[in-house]
Parts: C-alpha cells; structure tokens; sequence
C-alpha cells in the first residue's frame, strides 16, 4: 500500500538516513521540503535533526529547505539538534547559515542552551557568543552537581518530597495523631507494616530539611489523595516513579500544578526550575533522567535524600485513610 506524504512526513523516524532512498525519491516526485506537520508546523528538517541524519539533512538543504524555520513553539532545526545532543548535525546547520543566537523559546538560543551542555566547544568561538555570568554558571555548575548525586539511586517504588510542612504536620494532615506513630527502626518495619489492617505510609525528615513519604507497595505518596491532604493547609509535594517513570507530580495548596515530563519541550511558561533540571534535554546533557526528576523534587522542596538513609533511618508508620471524594481513594 503506497502511503501519501502527508502520511509519511510525520512518521516516526521517516527522516532519518536510513531512508535517503526513499526521500531523495518522494523529493524528485516534487515533495515539498519546507513541507509542515501540521499539528506542530515543523518541517522535515526539524525532524532530521533530532534523528542527527546528516545525509537527510543535506539533502534536505540542497532541495531548497529552509536552514531555519520555527515550529509551532519556535524551535528551530538547529534548536532541536542541540536538544537531542546531535552534533554532526548541529555543526552542518551552522555551516549551512543557522542563526545559533536566534532566540527561540523563552527569550533562549540554540548557542545559548549549547553552551551549557557538552555541545559548548561547537559554539564558543561563533562571533556573538553572549557571556554568561559567574553567578550563572556556579548556579548550573551547583544543580548539575546534586543531579549527579543522585546517580546510584536504584528504588524503584514512588517518592514524594513535600516542603513547607513540618512532619508532625504532615502526620496530622494525613488523619493520624503524631503521638501515635512514634519512629520505627529499620530493622522492625516489616513486622510492623504487615501486622497493620491499614495500608501505612512512610514518613520521615532528612538531615537537610523537608519531608519524605514513601512506600515500598502499595498507595502512592503522589496519588492525587494523599498529596491533596498534605499540601491543602499550604507546601508543596513533588513526586514520582524516579527510577522507571519521566514525570514528576507537582502540588501546591492542595492543587495539582503541574505534571511536566522529563523530554517535553519547554515552553514560556515553563518554570527557570525545569530548565536547570535539564527538562526539555533530550541527549545533549549526561545525565539521565532519574536524576533530572530527583533534582526537580529536591529543587521544589529543599528536601534531599540518600539511599543510605532512606534505609537507615528510623521512619513513622502513618495510616492512609483518603477520604472519599473526587480522584481520592
């Protein structure tokens, strides 16, 4: 069955090397290479880019592409190249004329993001290159550092941080008197646990400030519920699957306020926090994503954990009784 281009410009990986038969065939057809997707107005250059098909892209130029359209958000090739970390694709838009300091989303560049990325060698030279502040830098340079600190988490069950809360606050939020659930060692949690005809949350203050609640099994800290509880009297909750999932979970107030996914594209309205976590970066940064979600949560509520010490601990068995409205258990 012969699939139209309008069919095929938007399929998933079309645009990349492995196709440049097939392209270079549909071009001498009469495809149109500034052809839109319509429902996000990039281009097939927008999309070889992010493939890093550097034959694609070449073609794609020698057809009579447009170096630098901007898609519905105003992102451009040379913008989504730097996002997913494509350098050889990076460096043949900038030869082919890409603007690297033409802002595209929030008043940001192209150059401007690759420079705080390992691309920055490509673009440190270019004539224009802004200067970034000391205190900016530090400022990244600290982030990137608690990011990569979390590298050796391996918990695979859901995590909340909540700020702004006291834990015997927390505790009373959740239904439960605190003087009634004293710190349980390590050692006795499992006993504890399954002797309960209630599920139990975990809650607990790190050394740094803040509030952990956790849960190996069952009901989820960030489950829409327990975060309104905790978060309705004032605070804020962020929580997540770190390990396995690519979003984070964001109360405040006893609302939801966001839920932004690790790889999404910024936009304006995106908070400076996810920017500095490196949301939005699909490849150009090293870090994964695990560690981008973990450093939002602790960014959001000035709450950071070990592994070592969320097993270490002593922690408080809360019972979980969500009342029954809405979205609650």
């Amino acid at each position: 069955m012969t699939v139209s281009d309008d069919e095929w410009v938007g399929s998933m990986g079309a645009w990349s090397d492995t196709n440049l038969a097939e392209i270079r065939e549909r071009l001498a057809d009469g495809f149109d290479p500034g052809q839109r997707l319509f429902w996000l107005r990039s281009t097939p250059l927008h999309q070889a880019a992010q493939e890093g098909a550097v034959k694609v892209i070449e073609l794609l130029l020698a057809s009579g592409a447009e170096v630098d359209p901007a898609d519905r958000y105003g992102a451009t090739p040379l913008w989504e190249a730097v996002r997913h970390g494509q350098d050889d694709a990076v460096q043949l838009l900038l030869a082919a004329g890409a603007d690297p300091w033409r802002p595209c989303i929030a008043g940001r560049s192209p150059g401007l993001q690759a420079l705080f990325t390992e691309l920055a060698d490509l673009f440190t030279d270019l004539p224009g290159v802004p200067r970034i502040s000391p205190r900016l830098r530090e400022l990244q340079d600290t982030v990137d550092e608690m990011m990569f600190s979390y590298e050796d988490y391996n918990e695979g069950f859901c995590i909340a941080f909540v700020g702004g809360v006291a834990e015997d606050e927390v505790i009373r939020r959740l239904g439960a008197a605190p003087e009634l659930c004293p710190p349980v060692e390590p050692g006795a949690l499992w006993e504890a646990e399954h002797a309960s005809p209630v599920e139990l949350l975990r809650v607990a203050s790190p050394p740094g400030g803040g509030v952990v609640l956790f849960q190996t099994e069952g009901v989820l800290p960030v489950h829409d519920g327990v975060a309104r509880l905790v978060t309705a009297g004032g605070g804020v909750l962020a929580g997540a699957f770190p390990v396995t999932g690519t979003s984070v979970d964001i109360w405040r107030d006893g609302f939801n306020v966001g839920r932004p996914s690790v790889h999404e594209q910024l936009s304006e309205d995106s908070m400076l926090e996810l920017w500095m976590c490196r949301f939005g970066d699909c490849g150009a940064h090293p870090s994964t994503s695990m560690e981008r979600i973990l450093a939002l949560m602790t960014l959001l509520t000035a709450t950071y954990v070990t592994e070592e010490w969320l097993w270490s601990a002593p922690v408080r068995l809360v019972p979980v009784r969500l009342r029954n409205a809405s979205g609650d258990r």
